[in-house]
């Protein structure tokens, strides 16, 4: 139904695309309302807009008013974000406990509801209205070794699922499979794992070879789902064939493998390693945008960039100018290189002036 913007509340539902009268998107069909969205209708001077027949969400922060909207939402500062972080802190222990159980090749210690219990609870996470792929991101900045990636890929796959409209047991079969798709690396030596310089090229070969000793960890287990096991095998696999370890393409790959492949990317990307600091999560969409249509399932980095560069709405980023901005807009073309405003108050469109990107995201 058709709501004019002072009667829409905080919690319901977007029911269309919103588009400037240039073209670009100020936000996709089936968002949440939230205050800085608000903000951003009133600013572009949207009158009326097609809603979501879902009812607004029980929150005593739901208000009639535009006017009283802030400008800026930290979403570090939320009780939502504080009790995700403690909850999957919880949860990286008892993934650390699981997965040390099966690499020791120890059947009778590793408790199947215990790992079926943790995929549950990533995915109620998963359910919330909060922004998880800036909870993610987010959570880099606390601690590496607590937000194991294993925990963080599970996550964002559960959410693409939820994105594509799978249903919910696939859904929390991907929190299963993130959080045990590099579990072969536990088999790899410590010194290459955590190796500052490049690989040798013998080196690369014993890290590949974590995807065939990841299945074959899995594999003494009858009570871990045959689609996990795969996706341990498969997910370095590509849809064009450049993967490995089998060079699969397409249609011989399955959607699980192929949905932990693009988590697996953008967080291992965004993430801090001993050998670089965490990439820009603009930069990793600018790689989709040229390299993954042909790598992974289009449809699904298609929704997967779709809704995550729209998660940076609003955020202050740093230009490779030296110069601070605030993400106004994603262009619907190249949503790599969304229009800014600088601190100064004036735009800058990104998509139009290809000497200037984002270079980080700034706290």
């Amino acid at each position: 139904m058709k709501m004019s913007l002072e009667n829409i509340k905080i919690g319901m539902c977007v029911g269309q695309d919103l588009y400037t009268e240039s073209g670009q998107l100020i936000t996709p069909n089936n968002t949440f309302v939230t205050p800085e969205l608000l903000a951003k209708l009133k600013k572009f001077k949207i009158k009326w807009i097609e809603m979501s027949p879902a009812a607004p969400d029980d929150n005593p922060n739901t208000t009639d008013h535009v006017e009283d909207i802030p400008d800026i939402f930290d979403i570090r500062n939320t009780p939502g974000f504080k009790s995700f972080q403690s909850e999957t802190s919880e949860a990286a222990e008892s993934l650390t406990s699981s997965l040390d159980s099966i690499s020791h090749k120890s059947p009778d210690t590793v408790h199947i509801d215990m790992i079926n219990n943790l995929s549950t609870l990533l995915y109620e996470n998963n359910k919330s209205n909060l922004n998880l792929i800036d909870m993610v991101y987010n959570m880099h900045e606390y601690s590496d070794a607590i937000y194991t990636h294993s925990v963080n890929v599970g996550m964002i796959a559960s959410h693409l699922g939820h994105w594509l409209g799978l249903p919910d047991d696939d859904i929390k079969l991907l929190v299963t499979c993130g959080l045990f798709h590099d579990i072969g690396k536990l088999l790899i030596p410590k010194e290459i794992l955590e190796k500052s310089a490049p690989l040798t090229p013998e080196e690369y070969k014993i890290m590949y070879s974590h995807t065939t000793k990841g299945f074959e960890l899995l594999d003494q287990f009858d009570d871990i789902d045959y689609r996990v096991k795969r996706v341990a095998l498969l997910h370095h696999e590509r849809c064009d064939g450049s993967g490995y370890p089998m060079h699969f393409m397409g249609d011989e790959l399955d959607k699980y493998s192929k949905i932990i492949a693009i988590a697996d990317v953008y967080e291992a990307m965004t993430a801090e390693r001993p050998y670089r600091g965490p990439i820009c999560p603009f930069t990793v969409v600018d790689y989709f945008e040229k390299e993954g249509l042909h790598k992974f399932e289009t449809k699904y980095v298609l929704k997967f960039i779709n809704k995550m560069v729209n998660s940076y709405l609003h955020t202050k980023v740093l230009l490779s100018n030296g110069k601070e901005a605030t993400v106004i807009m994603i262009n619907k073309n190249i949503k790599s290189r969304p229009l800014v405003k600088m601190d100064g108050g004036e735009f800058l469109d990104l998509s139009v002036t290809p000497e200037i990107h984002i270079v980080k995201m700034v706290s």
